[in-house]
């Protein structure tokens, strides 16, 4: 009754519509401003401050963080407080035109070097900084750190203000005016982060400094909120989709829907997050629903897949921080189990990983994103993503490779800022085993066209370790690559795609994005990708067979294999089919070579094929029967690339190989040639990679100088890559090309000898002979490209009909092992095995030491001599 009272009163004796409305606001509480938001509510809650400080006080460890993490503002606080005007004027101002007391905008950018860049970095170093005081005033309730923080969000917002709102659609920026993917990363995601912890600050009247009026002032939230949502506008409306930009995009997108203080606006946008895409940002998800399609990794290069699951993994925390019903782990539990890939794509060095399309070969164990996968799991209840993540950081602690709370330096390059999260969120204690994850014999990134092979020695020597693989496809960020492989030995890729460039340059998108720059053949000079991405469409390599199947048990400690396919078709002179076989076989812990057999065939006539290998170092010695095989001055081979058209991003040069120099080639011979790469930089003794070639007519051997192998070991970076070329006129199916790679250390490998194994003139696999502890081995090893064909040789007493084998003899030709990667049928001398089902299978059996010990994969019957005995799929 009072309040209706004071309303009528207040109508009968005042009249006046200004007060009428005013008190029937405050008295009846109608809902014209939204109700108070409870800040901070982004990456932290109140709730969480008891906690926090807990943590630092009882714990040494994050007690030395937060003090280091302190002292890193301390410069910037005391120079703000000395000199207000002059520390704010330090940031990139552009005063053309303005008068006295105006505010003056930031300046605008294109560019991202040289004095830009240093602008740029300034003025990132300022958010970053106000983000850190931002968290101090918080834990601390000390008002110097918000009035610094609050200054800078003010100034800075400002700043954006003066400026035009970006009109161009897409990917134009405020600030960077055609860069807003960078622009979202580097300044639209630290803004309301600031503004989150200092609101209390701001709505308790706490005045910051305005650079255009040279004094201190209340804060206008009015302005403040246009800001955030003319980042949430152009993170909607000026990215393109189906591809990393809107996760890029996200942290902006996310934290200034979150720095909306209108509870029912933030309802209304944050959905364009999880669930409605637009036509210039795809939402959470369908981000998802990709991981499922493509066999749960996102669909690009290493470097940014990677990026991209960091990113979600931050969002998704964020996200269930903020909201806990959101239930975002337990929703898409796809993104945090891709999170550790790049680990399991490592080389035995776990320095480097495998290399396609754009991304680098340098590994780096991304532990932040670890650490808040393992907060985010035990925020979830989800018991099985602590349990990977906690034994991933308590084994890297262990083995030293990983140092918890320590405060990175300042990097100012296109990522949004979370170093204070290890003080929010990181557990105080990690709960895991101490263990080394063992990494799968064999393992697959289908989009990407992949097969991976490894095999490691017992003695954990990651010098005698031998891992290769295979693979070519099309997606964003990839290259045209055909069916191409690389090769790791003593520690280090030796054989290996030639890497990249800087994005734009000639030689990036004419040479590295191509054909040329990778371990693959050319079809008639003419292999090119067409089409799709940047011009790069190529066929995607396809899995025939693989043994073992990917991240499955090995049936053989010695040898692994797979046979893949491709269409080398995007080329008007190509239409060519492919099939390569690519084997590992050990012959001791410390020796062991690789198996190469590359099909190539052309429905066009007057065809021919250019099977190219580059590998590190100084020289490559081309070697015949009779010694160095005779080479000639050859300039004009492979020049018909470039006088062609190139279109920056859209079309190239292809097959990008006029970038060879010091062409020498041999004439046509069908001798075997040893080819023996050097490279002396890398060991105190020099490491080799041999490669044995089997001969077959219609071959020329040309030892050329590539471009530099931009991510391989550092001393090499620089240098030219030698490259053998060998070109088969005529189809190349028959009789393949046929290598053998050895990698060694010093002088002298295992391989003694290496001939052709052959039936009515065709290729059927090679017969080794090996030095190992002084004593000869012999291996038959038997390729085919059919499951079904069948090979006889009566003199050395075997029948085979499958896809690839592998028989061992010791030095008094007694057998020793026989694998089967894929086959139904073989009969060595007395022993025949045969697949009980009559289709093809994978087995392993060991006849030393009293054998036979058998592992097989389908239930086989062993014969030798009178002894028959079957074998079911398991291990006997």
């Amino acid at each position: 009754m009072y309040r209706r009272d004071m309303f009528n009163w207040l109508l009968k004796k005042q009249g006046c519509l200004k007060q009428l409305m005013l008190i029937a606001l405050l008295c009846y509480n109608i809902s014209v401003f939204p109700q108070a938001t409870e800040r901070p509510s982004i990456w932290v809650k109140q709730a969480d401050k008891s906690n926090i400080l807990n943590k630092i006080h009882t714990n040494k460890e994050i007690g030395t963080y937060y003090k280091r993490f302190t002292d890193r503002v301390k410069n910037d606080l005391e120079a703000y407080h000395n000199d207000k005007e002059n520390y704010l004027k330090k940031l990139p101002w552009n005063y053309t035109g303005i008068k006295a007391k105006e505010f003056p905008p930031l300046h605008t950018y294109v560019s991202f070097d040289s004095h830009a860049r240093d602008q740029q970095s300034m003025l990132i170093h300022y958010l970053q900084t106000a983000i850190d005081c931002g968290v101090l005033y918080f834990l601390t309730d000390d008002e110097q750190y918000a009035e610094y923080a609050g200054s800078a969000l003010y100034n800075i917002s400002n700043g954006l203000l003066a400026l035009p709102q970006p009109e161009a659609s897409h990917n134009a920026g405020w600030l960077y005016t055609q860069d807003h993917l960078r622009e979202a990363r580097e300044i639209g995601a630290q803004l309301p982060i600031i503004y989150d912890f200092v609101y209390h600050y701001l709505k308790n009247n706490g005045k910051v400094y305005d650079l255009g009026k040279s004094s201190m002032v209340t804060y206008n939230f009015e302005d403040g909120q246009k800001v955030f949502r003319t980042y949430v506008k152009l993170a909607l409306e000026r990215g393109i989709i189906n591809c990393n930009w809107p996760i890029l995009e996200s942290p902006s997108l996310v934290g200034n829907i979150l720095a909306l203080d209108d509870e029912g606006e933030r309802k209304r946008l944050l959905p364009y997050f999880l669930t409605l895409n637009t036509k210039h940002q795809d939402a959470l998800q369908k981000i998802a629903d990709h991981y499922l399609e493509y066999n749960g990794d996102w669909p690009e290069s290493i470097n940014y897949a990677n990026g991209v699951n960091t990113f979600l993994t931050y969002l998704m925390t964020l996200l269930t921080k903020y909201d806990p019903s959101l239930h975002l782990g337990q929703k898409y539990p796809q993104i945090l189990e891709a999170l550790p890939k790049p680990y399991y794509l490592t080389y035995p060095n776990k320095k480097e990983t495998i290399l396609f399309g754009d991304g680098h070969r340098e590994y780096n164990p991304n532990y932040h994103a670890y650490e808040t996968a393992y907060y985010l799991a035990k925020l979830e209840n989800q018991e099985k993503f602590a349990t990977i993540f906690g034994s991933v950081l308590k084994s890297n602690i262990a083995n030293g490779n990983y140092r918890r709370f320590q405060l990175s330096g300042r990097n100012y390059g296109a990522s949004f800022y979370n170093e204070p999260t290890k003080l929010l969120w990181f557990e105080t204690n990690i709960e895991g085993s101490v263990k080394d994850y063992p990494l799968p014999v064999t393992d697959e990134l289908p989009f990407a066209g992949i097969i991976l092979q490894r095999n490691l020695n017992k003695n954990e020597n990651a010098e005698d370790d031998l891992m290769t693989f295979v693979g070519g496809g099309h997606y964003v960020h990839g290259h045209a690559t055909g069916m191409f492989m690389e090769l790791y030995g003593k520690g280090f890729v030796l054989g290996g795609k030639s890497g990249r460039s800087r994005y734009r340059t000639e030689i990036h998108e004419n040479y590295y994005r191509l054909f040329a720059s990778n371990n693959t053949v050319i079809v008639n000079g003419s292999s090119e990708g067409k089409g799709g991405w940047a011009g790069l469409e190529i066929n995607r390599v396809e899995k025939i067979v693989v043994e073992p199947e990917p991240r499955t048990e090995a049936i053989s400690p010695y040898n692994s294999f797979s046979r893949t396919s491709f269409k080398d078709d995007k080329g008007d002179f190509t239409e060519a089919t492919q099939e390569r076989t690519l084997g590992i076989i050990r012959t001791s812990p410390t020796t062991g070579y690789y198996v190469d057999v590359f099909r190539s065939k052309s429905a066009l006539p007057n065809q021919y094929h250019d099977y190219i290998y580059h590998n590190i170092g100084e020289s490559l010695n081309i070697i015949g029967n009779e010694g160095p095989l005779p080479l000639f001055p050859d300039q004009k081979r492979y020049s018909n690339s470039k006088n062609k058209p190139w279109t920056n991003n859209k079309k190239a040069k292809h097959p990008g190989w006029h970038y060879f120099e010091s062409v020498k080639t041999s004439k046509q011979t069908s001798e075997n040639v040893t080819a023996i790469f050097t490279a002396n930089k890398l060991n105190p003794e020099p490491i080799k990679m041999k490669a044995f070639i089997l001969g077959a007519e219609d071959r020329e051997y040309t030892s050329v100088m590539a471009p530099p192998s931009t991510e391989g070991p550092k001393s090499y970076r620089s240098e030219k890559t030698p490259t053998l070329v060998i070109r088969r006129k005529n189809e190349a199916w028959q009789n393949p090309f046929a290598l053998l790679f050895e990698p060694v250390k010093g002088e002298n490998g295992s391989i003694v000898s290496v001939t052709e194994i052959k039936q009515d003139k065709i290729f059927k696999g090679f017969e080794v002979i090996s030095c190992i502890d002084k004593k000869n081995i012999k291996q038959l090893i038997l390729v085919q490209d059919s499951k079904d064909a069948t090979f006889t040789d009566h003199h050395k007493e075997i029948v085979f009909t499958g896809s690839y084998a592998v028989i061992t003899l010791n030095e008094n030709e007694n057998l020793q092992t026989i694998y089967v990667g894929e086959g139904s049928y073989l009969k060595f001398r007395n022993t025949i095995i045969k697949s009980n089902s009559g289709q093809p299978t994978a087995l392993f059996i060991d006849f030393k030491n009293n054998g036979p010990k058998v592992k097989t994969k389908e239930g086989i019957t062993l014969k030798r001599s009178t002894d028959v005995k079957i074998y079911n799929s398991k291990n006997y």
